[in-house]
């Protein structure tokens, strides 16, 4: 069964911009799906079309069956949200904030008590569950968010950039519980900016640029519609002997990006370039965004 169907979706904001427009998607249940693009591209809009939090100006939306415009409470009772925003009160504990979340949720104290002590281990703030926020990190204060939305046991998940800002160890540490959650049937929507992240976790992305859907599927598949499999990654660029073939030419913000057929040619056209650093990799999911959204220029 499908966890989520958005079809057309749309929503305009004052002045008649569209935030999101003709977003058709699918999210199968007991999967990790993220939707990534980068800042302003519509992702939280997305959200929180689908959390009921908007109305969307056109199209529509299911989750778990239900209509997120006609059946707006059914649709509340099953689902759970980390905003990308969420600000955890300064005066609660962690193990305050998290039992209290799933109070207000209906839940049984000894229920509520028993998955904050789950979820507080998973994401390791046991041994400072009974510190006030105020008295911990901002990596800290964002984990107990997560711990929030994961002890629901929702039918379905909506975090929206949960590891931003968080340092290397903190991001583990919530993939970490993202997976387990998987592992014992849920299902979770991410969205997030970071291409890595996406390749590391998800079992499908679905790629948002402008407000527009461009491609969805596994990583492998969406790497595969790239018409190359390596690239030459240069810096400090002293000499412009590529300009001539733009197909394959990618200006980033600090580098210059060069697409091989082979690992051969990716050699040769290494051996051609005067820069301060040239590195060949394969390709990746990042390059896959840039191709299908905007062309290799």
């Amino acid at each position: 069964m499908d966890a989520i169907i958005a079809e057309g979706l749309g929503r305009v904001y004052r002045g008649s911009v569209w935030g999101i427009r003709d977003v058709s998607f699918r999210v199968g249940g007991g999967s990790l799906t993220v939707l990534l693009g980068p800042n302003g591209a519509g992702k939280t809009t997305t959200v929180k079309v689908l959390t009921t939090i908007l109305k969307p100006t056109r199209g529509s939306a299911y989750v778990m069956g239900y209509d997120v415009v006609r059946d707006v409470w059914e649709v509340r009772r099953r689902v759970a949200l980390c905003p990308q925003d969420v600000r955890v009160d300064p005066n609660w504990t962690p193990w305050e904030a998290v039992k209290g979340y799933l109070l207000t949720r209906g839940w049984g104290i000894s229920d509520a008590e028993r998955e904050a002590k789950v979820w507080l281990e998973e994401l390791e703030l046991w041994e400072v569950r009974n510190r006030i926020s105020t008295h911990l990190s901002g990596g800290q204060r964002k984990r107990i968010a997560v711990a929030m939305v994961l002890a629901t046991n929702a039918d379905v998940m909506f975090l929206d950039e949960p590891t931003s800002g968080l340092d290397v160890e903190g991001r583990y540490k919530v993939w970490r519980a993202l997976r387990t959650v998987i592992k014992n049937g849920g299902t979770i929507l991410l969205t997030t900016h970071d291409m890595k992240e996406a390749e590391l976790i998800s079992d499908k992305v679905i790629l948002i640029s402008k407000g527009k859907v461009v491609a969805e599927g596994g990583v492998e598949a969406l790497i595969s519609k790239l018409p190359y499999r390596h690239k030459v990654i240069a810096k400090g660029v002293r000499n412009n002997s590529l300009s001539t073939d733009p197909c394959r030419l990618v200006n980033l913000e600090d580098r210059l990006v060069i697409y091989a057929e082979s690992k051969s040619k990716a050699l040769s056209i290494a051996s051609s370039i005067e820069a301060e650093s040239v590195t060949i990799s394969e390709v990746g999911l990042e390059d896959a965004y840039i191709y299908l959204t905007r062309g290799f220029r």
